[in-house]
């Protein structure tokens, strides 16, 4: 556990308002991008990110502490935005609704930098031409930093099959990028 993610338990023990806040502000975009692959609009995504912080503020008192706060916020999203579908009478085939764009704001990494924008929007293109359910996989690997043992447990797949998903993914960014890495090096 990072000593970040230590400084959000604090709220837990302590009932640390400012602690939960912050946790509230580092999870955010990612559990919104999680939950918009759900429920299919950003409006509902907000809508049960918020849900889920609540009921974990309400009831911090009876939950223990999990191991994993990621992974923990993480199947909490997808278990209220499966039940939000529900009781809204709506279904959702393979997470589909991924097609929709969230903002998602963040630090940049060193690769981003690193990178020129031409190509920061050739990667971003091409992960967003993959298939719903495996360009779910790949952000939940690549981008959180997920095992595959993890996004397995997470959508009730196989490790196998997360690992084809990855595959897929990678093959795919690969053959899309191909023209733009052997432009921009040449």
């Amino acid at each position: 556990m990072s000593s970040k993610e230590q400084d959000y338990y604090s709220f837990w023990a302590l009932g640390d308002l400012a602690a939960f806040k912050q946790m509230m502000k580092a999870f955010s975009p990612s559990l919104k991008y999680f939950a918009c692959s759900i429920v299919g609009n950003e409006a509902e995504a907000e809508e049960v990110v918020a849900d889920v912080f609540i009921k974990i503020w309400q009831q911090r008192v009876d939950i223990t502490p999990p191991d994993n706060l990621q992974y923990y916020l993480f199947k909490a999203i997808k278990n209220t935005a499966l039940n939000y579908l529900k009781s809204n009478g709506r279904r959702t085939t393979h997470y589909a609704a991924w097609e929709v764009q969230v903002s998602r704001h963040g630090v940049q990494s060193p690769e981003d930098i690193l990178i020129s924008k031409e190509q920061l929007d050739h990667i971003r293109s091409a992960i967003q031409s993959l298939p719903p359910r495996c360009r779910q996989i790949f952000v939940l690997v690549k981008e959180e930093g997920f095992t595959y043992e993890q996004v397995a447990a997470l959508l009730d797949l196989s490790k196998a099959t997360v690992n084809v998903q990855m595959t897929i993914a990678l093959k795919k960014i690969w053959s899309a990028l191909g023209p733009s890495i052997k432009y921009s090096y040449s």
